[in-house]
């Protein structure tokens, strides 16, 4: 095979093999064997910086500072006042929270606290903190609770019977309406039959006593125990009147239900 005929790729594979076996004699003949630390050299090794002297303490210990601690610069009254994670005094907190509700079972413990009139929590035994408050402890009539004023001790809020609002002036009104009894239809008047007269207690006539001369006073008419004028009774007459009107009513009525008409249309 002549050697213009040769590609490049097969010169290409040959060098490579080549230099790696040039690399493998080599390595069987120690190449590398023997690399070796230098020996350590004084003049090389640089000099470590010195550190400066250490500065007298300037803060001192905290005795220094009592006065500032008693007397707080950020204070308007310059005393010192507890401090709250919460960002509230934490007095209001403690003066407005009540204990309004304590549920007690075998599993299950829970209280509800009131922390103002538009706001109530539930908090139960052993769960998680609701509006920063936990419950710790819960006896029937007591619970101890822990929140943004620190652990506390509450009593359960009776209600003693006093406050509240009253009723409102239309509830009031509603109720006199409902009392009001309904006006009846002259045509429920008509049909419905008429009631026996009931007895009217006669009053007792006063004793007319003669006075001197042979002159009767004058009779004075009845007055209730209300002060005003008792108002004249119906005579049988007019009750008898208005019994015959109500029989001549409903005959009327019955006539023109029989003859188809209308009843109220009269001819």
């Amino acid at each position: 095979m002549r050697l213009d005929m040769i590609g490049l790729r097969t010169w290409l594979l040959a060098t490579v093999v080549g230099w790696a076996l040039l690399v493998c004699v080599l390595a069987v003949a120690g190449l590398g064997k023997r690399v070796e630390l230098l020996p350590d050299d004084p003049a090389l090794v640089q000099r470590l910086p010195t550190l400066p002297a250490p500065a007298p303490e300037r803060l001192g210990p905290f005795e220094k500072y009592s006065e500032i601690a008693a007397h707080p610069a950020f204070a308007e009254d310059r005393l010192p006042h507890p401090f709250f994670l919460s960002g509230n005094d934490g007095g209001t907190a403690a003066s407005t929270v009540r204990l309004t509700g304590v549920l007690l079972t075998d599993n299950f413990k829970m209280a509800t606290l009131t922390l103002d009139p538009q706001d109530s929590v539930r908090v139960q035994l052993g769960g998680e903190a609701v509006k920063g408050w936990r419950l710790l402890a819960l006896q029937p009539r007591s619970a101890t609770v822990e929140g943004p004023s620190g652990t506390q001790t509450l009593e359960l809020h009776v209600f003693n019977g006093q406050g509240g609002q009253p009723p409102t002036a239309n509830a009031a009104a509603r109720g006199a309406a409902t009392a009001t009894p309904p006006v009846p239809s002259p045509d429920a008047a008509a049909l419905a039959p008429p009631q026996p007269p009931q007895p009217q207690p006669q009053p007792v006539a006063p004793v007319q006593q003669q006075q001197p001369g042979g002159q009767t006073p004058p009779t004075v008419p009845p007055q209730r125990s209300d002060g005003a004028q008792e108002a004249p009774r119906p005579s049988d007459d007019q009750m008898r009147a208005i019994r015959e009107r109500i029989e001549a009513r409903r005959r009327q009525l019955q006539q023109q239900r029989q003859s188809g008409s209308t009843p109220g249309q009269t001819q």
